[in-house]
């Protein structure tokens, strides 16, 4: 039910004005949802997105594993599959409780990181592409439309609004045979797609002779007892085709491909990397590409809101902490980052929403939308840089349209007046508006009175997410520190205190990332230890041993993150020298690359 304060915004703005504007996001900025969701959970979906080409809608995994309680557990999928003849040996209670050990450690995941046989289980593990058949989590919109933004930045179709399904173009085809496609191909062992494979939920066919480690063997068994793919998601808010957005973030965007693709060709192939390795420094990349997006974005945005300039390369400076909160002074300097952080996100409500509120003139009331307008896929600089010109009044019709927002703020005080509930839009609204700032007056107070309605704390939710906060494999720790409070009260309250951190999964996959050349056969390169920092910081604005350019970092503090860091590269054994020098100080991966096998009739 739509609050009093979205009724009397309803009633000046009119709906379609008021849908458009009245919510989180704002698709050519952020191609997803702002919104929590789950990194670990991403692959299935991509997998199942390159497979069929939309988003994937109820299957039929709680159905086919449906516990005594309703919704399966580890208990009801093991019992499930120990009747299976083609996965003997589980027969006796014992035998299925190690049954159930082996799923909940590398197939499958309880609600919450829950322990035990008897908690529902919220996602899968991407051990086989067969992962893909598995709907959990069950409604595919929990995960914000992540999977889909990834899937069109690694298709990477130069035009359009939507990735067009099974065109034959590309390693990374979205909507082909698991045979044509590199990524499902690498995760398909043992799989072949035939027949009629555009619409047939069946056409995927597993090879009983090909032998799989038993991690993956029990994936392709719970998809067999399914019996198909899940079919289209259909149904009001559900997207038809993968849209073809990518995130006004450009050159982070670029990177976080280039990253993604390289490490995969050198050590997802071919089973050169052990399968636990390589998923947990996949989740590490898709951390680092998310989080540098969302964070660079937050950058972009916030100078745009201020001159109407979007730069594609602004990056969002932030402090490490190396020691992963073992050393006091190194975490609170982080959480300093992480507030300046907060700070940023706290702003950028309003300026998505001066974003919407000029997208909406510009397309429905400027002259300019009959002499053709910039596109806004794949990327919308361009679009971006026009609105920028009506913020900033260098458009020949920023007056008219500053005209018509002070013309819409004067009616909503009117509205106001008759309407008894709304004494917070009443207030907001009370201040006098200086001509030329309609627009950004109007933003603040719709930003503000929305947030209750859609929430103010979206976007920072999709940043810790991102940043997969607290996790093994992720980049940020949290932790709830008590704050004196602001006003004549001056009352304590209880904060989260964000630190970014560079967990031992991090390191590994950044090291084996830029261990490797990005052209052909993907060579490997010499890289010493101050080149590995350099690259944190430039490349994805990383800082260790540096100050970030908006704070202040002590210089005994940045010599021994920088030593912590140092230390533990050795500790993991990704760090060699032959003596003091710093240049001589190299980086070494653990795991060898596809590259490096001679196999015969290998590519490269």
């Amino acid at each position: 039910m739509a609050s009093d304060a979205r009724k009397v915004v309803e009633s000046v703005l009119g709906g379609n004005m008021t849908a458009q504007v009245w919510t989180s996001t704002y698709s050519p900025v952020f191609p997803f949802t702002p919104q929590g969701f789950s990194v670990g959970a991403l692959l299935p979906m991509i997998l199942y997105l390159f497979r069929w080409g939309h988003r994937r809608g109820r299957g039929k995994f709680a159905s086919t594993f449906l516990s005594p309680s309703g919704a399966p557990t580890i208990r009801s999928v093991a019992e499930r599959l120990a009747q299976e003849t083609t996965l003997s040996g589980f027969e006796d209670e014992t035998a299925r409780s190690i049954l159930g050990d082996m799923l909940l450690t590398s197939a499958l995941e309880n609600k919450r990181h829950k322990e035990g046989h008897d908690e529902q289980v919220q996602r899968c593990f991407p051990n086989h592409y067969f992962a893909s058949w598995i709907d959990l989590p069950q409604t595919a919109a929990h995960l914000r439309g992540v999977p889909e933004m990834i899937t069109a930045l690694l298709n990477d179709q130069g035009d359009g609004d939507t990735i067009e399904p099974f065109r034959e173009r590309g390693r990374h085809r979205v909507g082909s045979r698991v045979q044509d496609n590199d990524l499902l191909k690498a995760f398909g062992r043992g799989v072949t797609t035939g027949g009629e494979h555009k619409s047939n939920t069946r056409s995927d066919r597993f090879d009983e002779t090909v032998p799989l480690a038993l991690d993956q063997l029990i994936m392709v068994r719970m998809a067999q007892l399914c019996g198909e793919a899940p079919p289209k998601a259909v149904g009001k808010g559900e997207p038809g085709p993968i849209s073809n957005q990518r995130s006004i973030a450009v050159e982070v965007s670029e990177r976080f491909r280039e990253d993604l693709i390289v490490f995969f060709d050198c050590y997802g192939r071919d089973d050169v990397t052990p399968r636990a390795s390589l998923l947990a420094m996949l989740e590490s990349c898709f951390a680092i590409g998310l989080s540098t997006i969302t964070l660079s974005t937050a950058a972009i945005m916030s100078r745009w809101g201020e001159d109407g300039e979007i730069n594609g390369q602004a990056m969002f400076p932030v402090f490490c902490d190396c020691s992963n909160a073992a050393d006091t002074g190194l975490r609170d300097l982080s959480e300093q980052s992480g507030n300046l952080v907060r700070q940023a996100f706290s702003r950028l409500p309003a300026i998505l929403m001066h974003a919407r509120l000029l997208d909406f003139w510009v397309r429905h009331k400027s002259d300019l939308k009959d002499d053709g307008l910039p596109f806004r896929t794949p990327e919308a600089t361009s679009w971006l840089n026009l609105l920028g010109e009506f913020l900033n009044g260098r458009h020949e019709e920023a007056g008219d349209a500053d005209k018509a927002f002070r013309s819409q703020i004067s009616e909503l005080r009117e509205a106001c007046d008759t309407e008894p509930e709304v004494e917070e839009l009443k207030d907001l609204l009370a201040p006098k508006v200086e001509k030329g700032q309609g627009g950004r007056f109007l933003a603040e107070v719709l930003s503000k009175v929305a947030q209750r309605e859609v929430g103010g704390d979206k976007l920072y939710q999709a940043l810790t997410s991102a940043l997969m906060t607290d996790e093994t494999n992720g980049l940020a720790r949290r932790r709830r520190i008590v704050v004196g409070g602001k006003g004549a009260s001056r009352q304590r309250r209880s904060v989260d205190a964000l630190s970014f951190v560079l967990t031992n999964v991090s390191l590994e996959y950044l090291v084996h990332r830029h261990l490797r050349t990005n052209g052909k056969g993907r060579k490997p390169k010499p890289l010493s230890f101050p080149e590995f920092l350099d690259i944190l910081r430039e490349r994805y604005g990383f800082y260790v041993d540096r100050p970030p350019p908006n704070m202040a970092v002590p210089n005994d503090a940045l010599a021994r993150n920088r030593r912590m860091l140092e230390r533990r590269l050795r500790d993991l054994g990704l760090l060699v020298g032959v003596n003091d020098a710093e240049r001589m100080k190299k980086l070494k991966a653990r795991y060898r690359s596809a590259f490096d096998y001679n196999e015969p009739g290998e590519t490269t």
